[in-house]
């Protein structure tokens, strides 16, 4: 059987715009620009989340929106919690336990610094410093989610918009026409 899948997923680029709360804040020109840019890298990839847990923050649920629309997942499998804005990694534990067993693939997004600290607890040592916008850290892991603990994930890879267009394999998702987001 496949092995169950976990994506931790950074929110993309925010704006800082002064009176705007920060649950409030929502994406910059970047963040907009590499939403759709990691849309089409995940459309790509052989394995897909059914299922998205996503921050109640404006900035993580505009990321979350743009990775279901990558994979295809139905609004109604996209699930928005306050339990994940600011979130540590136990808080972000506990909700990825709440997702239905029947589901094999799942994408968690929300903030840091709790997102790097699950990372590499996930991973069993320090895997990155710190996960970067629109970063994504690719599980697998052997028992289901209602069982999850460290020694069940095995950390696959982690990417982000700018390695992805640093490499010159993935330089066809980048859109056709100038300023398409």
């Amino acid at each position: 059987m496949e092995p169950y899948r976990l994506w931790l997923v950074r929110h993309a680029k925010s704006d800082w715009v002064q009176g705007v709360s920060d649950f409030d804040r929502g994406l910059n020109a970047r963040g907009h620009r590499d939403g759709p840019f990691m849309a089409r890298w995940l459309a790509r990839q052989p394995h897909r989340a059914e299922w998205i847990w996503s921050s109640s923050a404006n900035r993580a649920l505009t990321t979350a929106r743009y990775i279901a629309h990558g994979w295809s997942v139905d609004e109604s499998r996209l699930i928005i919690t306050d339990a994940l804005y600011h979130a540590s990694p136990d808080a972000a534990l506990e909700v990825l336990r709440e997702t239905p067993e029947d589901i094999r693939g799942v994408a968690v997004v929300f903030h840091n610094p709790g997102i790097t600290d699950l990372v590499n607890w996930l991973a069993g040592k320090p895997a990155i410093d710190n996960v970067p916008t629109l970063g994504i850290a690719e599980f697998t892991a052997d028992k289901p989610w209602d069982e999850c603990q460290q020694s069940n994930f095995q950390l696959l890879r982690i990417v982000s918009p700018k390695l992805l267009r640093a490499s010159t394999n993935n330089q066809d998702i980048e859109p056709d026409i100038e300023g398409e987001s």
